[in-house]
């Protein structure tokens, strides 16, 4: 036999609390008798003292059995031909690091965990699952109680948002497909709806916190070299807090700020006029609760000269290019580019020309082919008329559509995502597209060759559409748990996570997925170094005041298990109300006269 609920076992250290009301000598009473001759033998001493001797009569053995029955039934016994199945879950997720006095929710949790398999017998086997970042069994399968503790014990949280699913549905679904007869999720939310066989153990109470939601490193434009960090800091506190805000970079405090921040409100600074360094940091100075929040890392802005591949047939458009300033132009034909393989720079234009698939780089498609992966190409048309064109935009600033007119166009239309930018009667002629973390643009008509002043409109144009590539690669880093886009190369290498742990890199290899915490990743690729930061993203994971309950459902019982897993606690239970009959119908309670 085997217990499903063992800790109800406990009050069985509350049974000699019934011998109390027998010990307990009652208040005398007032009584006429017609002869004290048969009260001559009572000893007068007895009389005031406040415990009698022990006298048990037959009732108290039958309300001792009813007690018995009653723990008993809290404890779910079970008889089974098979070891019982546990599952225990961890939340692993950012909030569980809050601290909760000196111990943080997970190690709060990791110990009721511990509890949990040490009260089951030795002949129960038990699955440990992570819930981030998916709902993961983590170990081998059936593991005996020690085997479980000790695995527990190595677990850590990560620095990523919780999933947004349906936690009802995902534990039912988990526990008509592996059987178990307990699962246990142990987080810092509470739970509506909790059955037999899915519990939810809660850990943590609401706390005050404060939080850096954003950290942007950037250059006013590609041919500046001043630099601008602007911070932002939300407040998920009760009263108004007062913090310092320091900027670092190169193991260097750059600029501080004292500043002060309401309850439950945002506020945002920014700093100028520093140092450039290959990585940047954003710190709060404060006690809270949760101090994984109170960092914000940023990559460098990208370097003053915009690195640009031009693919092209006609190179000589192209170069007009190196007449404006911060750009850097390097054009090879398509059959060259072909056999090219990565490269330093950061955007790559293909005029009259497109590759197979997209690139993994910013790029600009300008008069593209019809086989090309990003548009359809439809008629030409002479001198078209801008019709519209979307606004506000950094690609259609300052421009007067009036004057800008083309003399040769086609009309383009996305094949499965992008929007029109500028638009004609006849259709768009510029449209523009983020995926996957890259920027895309595709130009029904040729901007180049760049004639500045003398056609000014298109210039403009060019000019935009430069800032609007370089604007993405000073953009915010990348959140935990994406995978880290890395340079392909044909070396092999070594990537240095922020815990200090080293990951080989294979050659060719061009993405890195164990993301898990927050920091700056350091690529080393023979004498070549790169910097990328990422941070926790998910602001729900800040807010520790009020965690959103989870709403649970049990999912009907695995079929066949009956012949496996014989529930015994509902005849314990039934059996003590029967009892429980018998006691009022034996001791009927004593009304007074």
């Amino acid at each position: 036999m085997e217990f499903l609920n063992p800790a109800a076992l406990y009050a069985l250290f509350l049974i000699p609390l019934l011998l109390i009301p027998y010990l307990i000598k009652r208040k005398p009473r007032r009584v006429v008798f017609s002869s004290l001759l048969l009260l001559r033998d009572f000893s007068s001493r007895s009389l005031g003292r406040p415990w009698g001797r022990l006298y048990l009569p037959p009732i108290f053995f039958l309300q001792l059995l009813l007690l018995l029955l009653l723990i008993l039934a809290l404890a779910e016994p079970v008889f089974s031909v098979r070891p019982l199945k546990i599952a225990i879950i961890l939340d692993n997720s950012a909030s569980m690091q809050a601290l909760e006095g000196e111990r943080s929710r997970f190690e709060l949790a990791q110990e009721q965990a511990r509890n949990l398999v040490s009260d089951f017998s030795a002949n129960a086997q038990f699955d440990l699952y992570l819930a981030v970042p998916r709902l993961e069994q983590v170990g081998k399968k059936g593991l005996a109680a020690s085997a479980a503790s000790s695995l527990v014990a190595t677990l850590r949280p990560y620095d990523l948002g919780e999933r947004a699913i349906d936690y009802g549905e995902e534990l039912s679904r988990l526990l008509k497909e592996k059987g178990y007869e307990r699962i246990y999720f142990l987080t810092d939310h509470s739970a509506r709806g909790q059955g037999r066989a899915i519990r939810v153990v809660s850990v943590g109470r609401p706390r005050d916190n404060l939080a850096i939601t954003s950290l942007q490193i950037s250059r006013p434009s590609f041919a500046s070299s001043r630099l601008e960090a602007k911070v932002e800091i939300a407040s998920f506190s009760s009263r108004e807090e007062k913090l310092r805000l320091l900027l670092k970079g190169g193991g260097k405090i750059l600029a501080t700020r004292t500043l002060t921040v309401g309850p439950r409100r945002n506020i945002a600074t920014s700093f100028e006029g520093f140092p450039a360094y290959p990585a940047y940091e954003a710190e709060i100075e404060v006690k809270d609760a949760l101090a994984l929040d109170n960092h914000r890392f940023s990559n460098s802005p990208a370097s003053r000269e915009l690195e640009i591949l031009g693919i092209s047939p006609r190179p000589q458009a192209l170069y007009s290019l190196r007449s404006i300033p911060g750009l850097n132009l390097k054009v090879v034909s398509p059959e060259a580019y072909e056999k090219m393989r990565g490269g330093g720079h950061a955007v790559e234009i293909f005029h009259f020309s497109a590759p197979v698939l997209l690139p993994q780089k910013h790029a600009l498609f300008v008069l593209p082919p019809k086989e090309n992966p990003l548009v359809a190409v439809g008629g030409a048309l002479s001198r078209p008329v801008v019709s519209g064109w979307r606004e506000p935009h950094l690609l259609t600033r300052y421009i007067n559509f009036a004057l800008f007119r083309p003399p040769y166009a086609r009309s383009l239309k996305p094949l499965s995502f992008g929007d029109a930018v500028i638009e004609t009667p006849q259709g768009a002629i510029a449209i523009g597209l983020e995926h996957q973390g890259f920027r895309y643009l595709a130009l029904g008509f040729d901007p180049f060759p760049y004639l500045g002043r003398e056609n000014l409109p298109v210039s403009i144009f060019t000019l935009n559409l430069l800032e609007w590539f370089y604007e993405s690669l000073g953009g915010p880093s990348a959140a935990t748990g994406e995978p880290l886009r890395l340079p392909v190369e044909s070396r092999a290498g070594v990537l240095v996570a922020p815990n200090g742990e080293k990951f080989a890199l294979a050659e060719g290899q061009s993405l890195f997925s164990q993301t898990f915490f927050q920091g700056l990743y350091e690529v080393v690729r023979g004498q070549e170094k790169k910097i990328m930061a990422l941070n926790l993203q998910d602001v729900k994971e800040s807010d520790l005041g009020n965690p959103t309950p989870m709403q649970l459902k049990e999912g009907p019982t695995v079929s066949g298990s009956r012949s496996f897993f014989f529930s015994l606690w509902p005849y314990f239970l039934l059996l003590s109300i029967a009892l429980l009959l018998l006691e009022w119908l034996f001791n009927p309670p004593v009304t007074q006269p």
